[in-house]
């Protein structure tokens, strides 16, 4: 005895999205910006406060916001970031995600 099963059949792919689709350039902006945070999330010459920010800046916010924000910055500041640097580029990442470096310990006067 063969029992019926109402299955719904699904659409062999979801529709693409058409609104706000990102151009070429976004899309190689952003896979540049997560290939920079994947690296640093798994370098071992990445401090963990960095690596903290950079994971709860990816969880909480769309890729897309990160790249179009670090687009910003660079573009803010003409000449001052060599977008081949990931070093640099993390350091833009870092602070888009909010990443501030801990201030250097003051210098105690020298004693007499």
């Amino acid at each position: 005895m063969a029992t019926g099963l109402a299955i719904g059949v699904l659409p062999a792919a979801l529709p693409a999205q058409t609104v706000n689709k990102p151009s070429k350039a976004q899309i190689d902006s952003a896979a540049y910006v997560l290939q920079v945070i994947s690296s640093a999330l798994e370098s071992k010459d990445v401090e963990p406060p960095v690596k903290t920010a950079l994971f709860e800046c990816l969880y909480a916010n769309p890729l897309s916001q990160i790249s179009a924000a670090t687009d910003k910055v660079i573009a803010g500041n003409p000449g001052k970031v060599n977008r081949k640097d990931p070093s640099q580029m993390l350091a833009v990442i870092a602070g888009t995600c909010g990443y501030r470096p801990a201030a250097p310990a003051a210098k105690s006067a020298p004693k007499k």
